[in-house]
């Protein structure tokens, strides 16, 4: 059965390129789990939400990275 969607899933682009998802590949797959759920992650903000609920207890003098950056970068790793 052949669907057709006239609609396309917009992503964010990454590096200035554009992410395009096409359905029509029939037996062709790829992974794009992670591009789905970085889109998911920066729609919800996920990452902000938990690093607000958390102490952030180092010197702020020496920070590079932000909790945030760093809770996001963790969800990417587990996934």
């Amino acid at each position: 059965m052949i669907q057709s969607t006239s609609r396309k899933p917009a992503l964010s682009p990454v590096n200035g390129k554009p992410v395009l998802l096409n359905f029509d590949g029939a037996e062709m797959s790829s992974d794009a789990g992670l591009t789905l759920l970085r889109e998911v992650e920066r729609r919800t903000d996920l990452a902000g939400l938990v690093a607000k609920c958390l102490p952030d207890p180092r010197a702020p003098g020496k920070v590079r990275h932000s909790l945030e950056d760093i809770i996001r970068f963790r969800i990417m790793m587990i996934a």
